[in-house]
């Protein structure tokens, strides 16, 4: 997928900017990349995933968590890590405001762990009834490692949700993309009683 990545027209190869222009970059080629990002999150790579509920009371939402991978929780935040290591999963509460800016935000907060960024534009799509912006990107990290990244906010008042997927770049999408997506799509806001 890294290969995919790279050579998408309109994904932006990003030196040493800093990501507040990187995001004029992003709206430029919004267009062109549109597809990405919902085939990643689409389901489209098979595979059935058996999963358990978790629950995170203090941030209010739940989800499956694939059978096997590690899960904890600390406050309002769940981390789900791979048994192999290689892909983690944060979820918690994100930004209050608007879905564009909370979710320009949160992918600006992701971006600034990496260098090099190809960027994927925003895409916006449903997880479970509520509206999200998924941003996307493939950068290298502090030990030169290379990474892919997506940068999910899922829309809630008053503050939004955040979910950000982390995976070796060169990991095999018809595993990591499955039990990722069960995640994803599981994810729902636990109403306040």
């Amino acid at each position: 997928m890294n290969t995919l990545i790279s050579n998408l027209p309109g994904v932006s190869r990003l030196r040493s900017r800093p990501v507040t222009s990187l995001i004029g970059v992003v709206a430029l080629v919004l267009a062109v990349a549109f597809g990405v990002i919902a085939w990643a999150l689409s389901g489209s790579v098979g595979g059935a995933v058996d999963t358990h509920e978790v629950v995170n009371a203090a941030g209010q939402y739940r989800f499956e968590a694939p059978t096997g991978w590690t899960t904890t929780q600390q406050g309002r935040t769940t981390t789900v890590t791979s048994p192999d290591q290689t892909t983690v999963i944060t979820l918690g509460t994100g930004r209050v405001g608007p879905l564009p800016v909370a979710g320009t935000l949160f992918f600006e907060q992701v971006a600034t762990n990496y260098h090099d960024v190809q960027v994927i534009p925003p895409e916006a799509k449903q997880v479970g009834a509520a509206p999200a912006l998924i941003y996307g990107g493939v950068g290298s990290n502090a030990k030169n490692t290379q990474v892919r990244f997506l940068a999910i906010t899922v829309q809630n008042d008053p503050t939004n949700y955040g979910i950000a997927v982390f995976t070796a770049a060169d990991s095999d999408p018809n595993i990591v993309l499955p039990p990722v997506n069960r995640v994803v799509e599981s994810f729902r806001a636990v109403p306040k009683r």
